[in-house]
């Protein structure tokens, strides 16, 4: 990779595209650390990364990955309170948060709380996948407006995608070549 210079506004989408071997999944590695820079500076609401303790970086990032990434073993919500819980949020806050975010997801929490990933559809649980990725909230660290995802896949169907543009209400993504 070769001087990329990228500045994001607050509350914008960046979507990185582009053919394999480009260097968009490498990008995503820089900005939480899991590679290191050889050169120049990484700024997260300006702040650099490499003067941030890489743990506490990436609990403020949210991963939603290709796949789903849930614990077999773990409830839906039990996956979704995964980064809350090493944060040491109390219980009320986040079973209000499990609640709030798979309202805006989709699934019913009192439906879906308390099932297996083995029990959800891919679907269903790319949405927890997502839900895990913001529980911990955009606003809990300097760090936490970033939300990685690689590879996220296409709502498949017209009425999936219906209802990701409903539940979501974002612009337009700004893409990066």
């Amino acid at each position: 990779m070769d001087a990329l210079t990228l500045d994001t506004p607050e509350g914008e989408f960046v979507v990185f595209v582009g053919p394999s071997g480009c260097g968009k999944t490498t990008t995503m590695k820089l900005i939480n650390r899991l590679i290191e820079p050889a050169s120049g500076r990484i700024l997260l609401n300006g702040a650099d990364v490499t003067g941030t303790d890489p743990d506490e970086l990436r609990r403020g990032i949210g991963y939603a990955i290709q796949q789903t990434g849930l614990f077999p073993h773990r409830t839906v919500a039990e996956n979704i309170t995964t980064v809350p819980e090493l944060l040491k949020w109390d219980a009320e806050r986040i079973r209000a948060r499990v609640d709030e975010l798979l309202t805006t997801v989709g699934p019913d929490p009192a439906e879906y709380r308390g099932r297996y990933p083995k029990q959800l559809s891919g679907g269903q649980q790319q949405r927890v996948s997502v839900s895990r990725a913001l529980a911990a909230g955009p606003s809990r660290a300097a760090h936490g407006r970033v939300l990685r995802r690689d590879r996220p896949p296409h709502p498949r169907g017209p009425a999936e995608r219906a209802h990701s543009r409903e539940r979501h209400r974002v612009g337009r993504p700004r893409l990066v070549r």
